[in-house]
């Protein structure tokens, strides 16, 4: 098998097509290598934040971005949008010229049978490992606001104690002290009387 070079380390093509079916970095970065172009004007399409003439790695960027976003609902529906892009097959770089594999894996055509190739829908289950791993920061951003709730309930709850305290001490501590002397007290009176 023929070497390819560049970003892929010198892998085969062999490999190349094993990581595009088990590697969800390698997938992504295929497809922006592959199409940087189209890439770029998906993400500028989508109004998101991107510099002039962008690097590989700044697309990337505004896709973990989106990943790592658990609020933004639309997250997993704007990445599927931005690497939808055509294929490439004449890429000078590694991820040209696997044209006919691709074909191969593309499902068969329904009516539109000059839809083109369409890296996405045949990279190994990218947008549902995207939206597993959004799914996970937004998990997290949800248990992060819980925590945050906690924290906030325990923090008014010990400043609650802290501006009840009489003489220094909580004053459910100091009425029950306070109880206890008067109960002494009666006992005493009472003992004293006989």
């Amino acid at each position: 098998m023929e070497k390819m070079q560049g970003q892929s380390g010198g892998l085969t093509s062999t490999q190349i097509i094993e990581l595009l079916n088990t590697d969800f970095e390698f997938g992504i970065n295929f497809i922006i290598d592959n199409n940087p172009q189209a890439i770029e004007n998906n993400i500028s399409g989508l109004s998101l934040p991107l510099p002039q003439n962008p690097s590989n790695l700044q697309m990337r960027e505004v896709i973990d971005a989106l990943l790592q976003d658990g609020s933004d609902e639309t997250a997993v529906e704007k990445i599927s949008e931005i690497i939808h892009v055509p294929y490439d097959d004449g890429a000078t770089n590694y991820t040209g010229g696997f044209g006919e594999y691709l074909q191969s894996q593309q499902p068969p055509a329904k009516s539109n049978a000059s839809a083109g190739l369409m890296i996405a829908n045949l990279v190994g289950g990218i947008l549902n490992v995207a939206g597993t791993i959004w799914n996970s920061y937004k998990q997290e951003d949800i248990m992060e606001l819980q925590q945050e709730m906690l924290n906030e309930q325990y923090a008014y709850e010990l400043d609650k104690i802290e501006r009840t305290k009489v003489l220094g001490i909580p004053q459910s501590v100091f009425i029950a002290v306070i109880g206890f002397i008067m109960f002494v007290v009666l006992i005493l009176f009472l003992s004293n009387r006989k």
